[in-house]
């Protein structure tokens, strides 16, 4: 390989180097993600929005679950309260929370329930986390107030 060759190879490899660390690197420049689709929002319980703290990314329901993956720029010890307040206006109850720092992890019942639970990790991007919502849904929990149906006694039946 001659000299040019070795210089030209060089001046690449530098050049997608310093690329790398430019506003192209995706970790810097990051576009605001899209929002989930209206006919996936309105899956959300009635009282619970992430409005004004996250971009809401995706929601499912399956199997007495609710799935709620969204996006947002707030440190994460804010976000944790945030996720905590949007949950109980939806009927939720905070159970606990384990902030490391790096991720979270945020607890939620409903009633005597365990209902679900939020997962905050560090996104694509720099300052950006990740959430991952799981609530039971709502209507799959038993009231507080429901007694289970009584059962015979033994001597009932045996008679």
């Amino acid at each position: 390989m001659g000299i040019r060759a070795l210089i030209g190879t060089s001046a690449v490899t530098l050049a997608v180097l310093l690329t790398g660390c430019s506003a192209d690197d995706p970790k810097t420049a990051c576009e605001t993600p899209a929002s989930a689709p209206p006919a996936e929002t309105a899956l959300l319980p009635t009282g619970l929005s992430l409005d004004g703290f996250a971009t809401v990314t995706h929601v499912q329901k399956t199997q007495g679950h609710l799935t709620v993956r969204a996006v947002t720029d707030k440190p994460i010890d804010e976000v944790t309260v945030l996720i905590q307040d949007a949950v109980t206006g939806a009927g939720y109850r905070p159970a606990g929370m384990d902030n490391e720092g790096f991720e979270a992890e945020v607890f939620f019942t409903s009633g005597s329930y365990a209902a679900g639970q939020a997962l905050v990790r560090r996104g694509g991007c720099d300052g950006q986390w990740d959430i991952d919502l799981v609530l039971i849904d709502p209507s799959a929990v038993p009231s507080p107030t429901a007694k289970p149906a009584p059962t015979p006694s033994p001597s009932a039946t045996t008679g």
